[in-house]
């Protein structure tokens, strides 16, 4: 909860929410900055949902970003994964790649997960080559986003255990 200054300018970025926020349609109309108190009711989601086990990613002891799993429940043998990289300077250093990887170590060894999976944008190539270096493999494809005019499928990935620990 101390790094809510921090979620809060993320929150209000329209690249970071152009990656994480799905807009099924038009109708919703166009991706917004988060307000403070949408900001705030996020943070509180990251830290207090019992379905989540999430995390913040430190650079150097600077919050640079958050990872987690959601739709997690006690005796479960797949959850949802998810990560944003708030800090523009952090992003292609290796810091996802790094936090991935523990992360994979939680949902494997500590949760008893049997598989991870995720859902990213399918114009999002840079996560996508993330994913695919850590082991995902193609899943289909469910809903849409709406973004920069136009409808973009939501790429599903998944991770087995056996796949991981290879």
């Amino acid at each position: 909860m101390s790094d809510a200054a921090s979620v809060r300018r993320w929150m209000a970025d329209p690249a970071l929410i152009r990656f994480t926020v799905v807009v099924p349609g038009p109708e919703h109309g166009p991706l917004m900055p988060y307000t403070v108190p949408e900001a705030d009711h996020y943070l509180q989601t990251l830290v207090h949902e019992p379905s989540r086990r999430s995390y913040a990613i430190e650079l150097a002891g600077v919050h640079v970003g958050n990872i987690g799993i959601k739709d997690w429940r006690q005796g479960a043998t797949s959850a949802e994964c998810f990560i944003e990289i708030g800090e523009v300077s952090a992003r292609g250093r290796g810091v996802g790649t790094a936090a991935f990887h523990q992360l994979l170590g939680v949902a494997f060894d500590e949760l008893r997960l049997e598989e991870v999976r995720l859902g990213v944008f399918a114009f999002n190539a840079p996560a996508i080559a993330l994913y695919r270096k850590l082991g995902f493999v193609d899943d289909g494809r469910y809903g849409w986003h709406w973004a920069d005019g136009g409808y973009y499928e939501i790429n599903a990935m998944v991770l087995s255990r056996a796949r991981f620990l290879r």
